[in-house]
This record gives structure tokens, sequence and C-alpha cells, in this order.
């Protein structure tokens, strides 16, 4: 996780470097730095659940059962959850407070919400996957399978409303 700072720290200089101008500084609203924490962060927090999946099914096709690798994976996806949901908490009302069209606010709302509707789910998820490393019951496996596509399905969902901000109303682009 170190070794990534320095790859952060080069995406943010880059935005910074990439808008020289005085002009462009006058008509560009300035976001603070956590803004620019929660995209990078995001992109862990989309791709963890989908490799949980991914393991999970190997793991139940060949053994029949789950592995504490899964379990690992599924604790890894919560925290990764924790960090997206919190950069995006952080952001949350820096972005509300810059001037952005009423459609971009409630979906902004709703993202939010879905956001922290999603780390419940991880959380019953990794609860589940804990659980199941001390009963054992191949109930638990497939309910955690079951849980965890729905993870995965919500998480499809969230990333489309957060391209939708970015890509459909520019909410934490500086761009014109």
């Amino acid at each position: 996780m170190i070794f990534l700072l320095p790859l952060l720290n080069l995406s943010i200089a880059h935005e910074v470097a990439s808008f020289t101008t005085e002009l462009v500084k006058e008509q560009v609203p300035v976001y603070p730095q956590v803004v620019k924490l929660h995209p990078p962060v995001v992109h862990f927090a989309v791709s963890l659940p989908f490799a949980t999946l991914i393991s999970a099914l190997y793991f139940m096709l060949r053994e029949k059962r789950l592995v504490p690798l899964v379990g690992l994976f599924s604790f890894i996806t919560f925290f990764s959850l924790v960090l997206a949901v919190g950069t995006g908490y952080l952001a949350h009302p820096r972005i509300a407070d810059i001037p952005i069209q009423t459609e971009a606010i409630e979906l902004l709302h709703l993202h939010q919400r879905i956001g922290f509707f999603l780390l419940f789910v991880a959380f019953i998820n990794f609860a589940i996957a804990l659980l199941y490393t001390y009963k054992r019951k191949l109930s638990l496996a497939y309910l955690f399978l079951v849980v965890n596509l729905f993870l995965c399905a919500g998480v499809l969902y969230q990333g489309s409303l957060g391209g939708k901000l970015v890509y459909g109303y520019s909410v934490g682009v500086p761009v014109k």
C-alpha cells in the first residue's frame, strides 16, 4: 500500500501541473485534496468484490468449501469499502458547496446513500466469511456467494452513478 503513495502524488501533481494559465485558474473551481483521494481509493473497492467472488467460486467448485484466503479477500474488500466511503464522505460536503446542477446534487446524495448501504453489505459478507471459518456449513458458503454477488451488482451500479457524476456533470473534475 505504501508503494502506491508516490503514484498518488504523481497523479495529483499531474492534475495541478496541467492547469498553469491564470485564465483557467480563475474559471475552474478549486477542489480540496480529499476530493482527489476518492477516485484512486474507489478503484480498489470496485475490483476487490469481484476478486473475492471469483476466488470463492473457484474454491467452491474445486474443493466444495471456502478457504481462509476468501475470508482474507472479504476483509480486504470491506476495508477498501471503508476507505472509499470514508473519502467520499469527506469529499461530499466540499463537492456539495461548489455550484453544480440540481440533478447532480440529487445524484450525489443517492451515490452517498448507496455507498453506505454497500459498506453494510460488505460487512455482512465479511461476517458470513468469519462465521464460516467457525461453523464450516455449506449453506453459509452459498449465502456468502449470494451476498457477494449482490455486492458486486451494487458496486457496478454505484460505479455507474459515479461515472454519471464525473462524465455527465463534471463533478470533482476541474473543467468549465
